[in-house]
């Protein structure tokens, strides 16, 4: 009952917020810490659900109190905490209506914050029309859930056809392969505010996986449906972090980290559906938990460090940094490159640990697609750490301070922390796979992998923790500090200059690339590679409007003759219709 005057608590924080919106973001921070209090009370073994509501709490607590110190924007606050406030309907609701509920106020007022007071309207509108597109999918794949059990509530269903359903509606959501414009689109020209992107790409892509996640759990398996969105996951992750690797534009590199990011979730979600009742679902499980949480916390804090960058070219922006903000920014894009003993590197080992796994158990001609897929996802991998160098290198250490603000930065190195703390001290939370004496490491620190009994592989992320500074420190005792080297400039094809800028330092896979990155000049003057998928669309959309104007223009010309036809024809199919079935 507590929890249901939450959602109403935050309902009056978004009327409030018009007026007094700094009040109304304090007061949403301490909302938040109650729904990680409702998180940690849901959370089992057997519900392993508990964990999309405390990381949730956890993006709205920092973004909340991001926004005292950052918002300037008018209507912002409101349309801030309307959306979170359908986030938080949709993470407890029992119903499919109450799912769909929020879910579409969580969508709305986005919708509303990135249109208002911007000079691109298209963004706004684009969003918008994926967004419903979503919903117009999940709602027919609960109308099927609802037609096999005869409940609205949230059941077993009986074959997997709500789940093909939801899934590609989640997938638009999350900005999956081919719909990676629903990701980067509003957030790179529709230059959403930094707390309003934090919530874009952590929050809003969080509830996706849940619906997901959730309507897995309550699906039979299929081992085709599963290798599929392995595939799809995996396409996903390597576009994604390619995007990001060569983008320069200051958020556009986090947006398509997120779907890099959002694609490894759904491959470890497809390995789930692949083996439901298997001690690896059980593992793959506590993987796309590991995942979502660290995507969601580590891309939080990235795009809150965004609030301290002036302007929107990685290359000619300038940063407010200090020591705090540093610190922060190189313990989230850690995480984000799957470092150990971030909770990303923890979450990125379980992954690639499970798809090997995964291709031992099928023991067949399928054991390709895992190996495949795990192959392609360090491949991605590998992009998406030299991304995070992009981003943490010319934004933060080698970009020159023109002031600070310590409140702000306080708030990312807080996130970067909790990141790098919950990494280490993962292992507790799925006590299931915990091992003993194993590896030299002592009984109850080593995480294992494991389908059957037996282990498969393990990793102890408490002891790297300390491993990691105690070598760093032996080495300046044995060698003294490093010294610096001078090189001849090489600046990845790119016209030498004083300063080493970041389009060079991506610069050699667009022109490896080229064919597939066609780099574009933004009206900003940021310059991007092209999503060649949202291009596809673009065509195929005008294609099929010249088609119908030239269908209208032939045959929709109020010909009265020609209308007659129509019912003759529609007439005989009918009658053939009825004789059929």
């Amino acid at each position: 009952m507590i929890i249901e005057y939450l959602i109403v608590f935050t309902l009056v924080l978004a009327l409030i917020s018009v007026k007094w919106k700094r009040i109304a973001y304090a007061l949403l921070s301490l909302d938040s810490l109650f729904f990680i209090w409702f998180g940690i009370n849901q959370f089992s073994l057997l519900n392993y659900l508990g964990v999309f509501s405390i990381v949730g709490g956890f993006v709205w607590f920092f973004s909340s109190l991001f926004s005292i110190f950052y918002d300037h924007e008018k209507w912002l606050a409101p349309s801030f905490i309307t959306s979170i406030l359908g986030m938080q309907i949709a993470l407890i609701s029992s119903t499919y209506l109450q799912f769909l509920a929020g879910y579409e106020i969580m969508t709305i007022p986005a919708y509303f914050a990135i249109g208002v007071n911007r000079l691109m309207k298209s963004p706004a509108f684009t969003f918008m029309a994926f967004g419903e597109f979503s919903t117009v999918l999940v709602l027919v794949g609960f109308l099927d859930a609802y037609l096999q059990t005869g409940s609205l509530y949230f059941q077993h269903v009986f074959t997997y056809l709500p789940l093909v359903l939801v899934s590609f509606g989640f997938m638009i959501k999350m900005g999956i392969f081919p719909f990676l414009v629903t990701e980067w689109l509003p957030i790179v020209h529709g230059s959403a505010p930094s707390n309003l992107s934090a919530i874009l790409s952590a929050s809003m892509t969080l509830i996706a996986v849940y619906g997901l996640t959730r309507m897995a759990i309550l699906s039979p398996s299929d081992i085709f449906l599963g290798l599929l969105l392995m595939a799809i996951g995996a396409f996903s992750t390597l576009f994604g972090s390619l995007y990001s690797y060569v983008n320069e534009h200051v958020k556009g590199l986090l947006a398509f980290s997120t779907v890099e990011n959002d694609g490894a979730i759904l491959a470890s979600i497809g390995l789930y559906i692949s083996y439901p009742n298997h001690v690896l679902s059980l593992f793959a499980l506590a993987t796309v938990t590991l995942f979502v949480s660290a995507h969601s916390l580590a891309k939080t804090g990235l795009f809150l460090s965004t609030g301290l960058i002036q302007g929107e070219s990685i290359s000619s922006s300038n940063t407010l940094k200090d020591t705090f903000s540093v610190v922060g920014v190189v313990l989230l894009t850690s995480s984000m490159s799957g470092l150990l003993p971030t909770l990303g590197g923890v979450a990125t080992w379980a992954l690639l640990e499970s798809l090997f796994m995964d291709a031992f158990v099928l023991h067949s001609v399928l054991s390709i697609i895992p190996i495949l897929v795990g192959t392609i996802i360090a491949m991605g991998e590998g992009f998406a750490t030299a991304a995070m160098i992009k981003y943490v290198s010319f934004t933060q250490i080698f970009k020159t301070s023109y002031g600070k603000d310590i409140r702000k930065s306080a708030i990312v190195l807080t996130v970067g922390v909790l990141v790098l703390i919950a990494g280490s001290l993962s292992i507790f939370l799925f006590p299931s796979f915990i091992s003993g004496t194993n590896l030299g490491v002592p009984p109850g620190f080593l995480l294992s992998s494991r389908f059957s009994s037996s282990a498969f592989g393990g990793i102890a992320p408490f002891f790297i923790l300390f491993l990691i500074p105690f070598f760093s420190l032996l080495l300046i005792l044995v060698f003294g500090k490093p010294k610096t080297r001078t090189a001849e400039v090489w600046n990845n094809g790119r016209e030498i200059k004083d300063k080493y800028t970041s389009f060079a330092y991506s610069n050699n896979i667009r022109l490896m690339l080229r064919k597939l990155l066609r780099t574009k000049v933004l009206i900003n003057g940021v310059e991007i590679a092209e999503d060649i998928f949202w291009i596809a669309m673009l065509r195929i959309s005008r294609s099929y409007i010249k088609f119908s104007k030239l269908i209208a223009t032939a045959y929709m010309n109020s010909d009265l003759r020609i209308y007659m036809v129509y019912m003759i024809i529609a007439f005989i199919v009918v009658v053939l219709l009825v004789v059929v079935i």
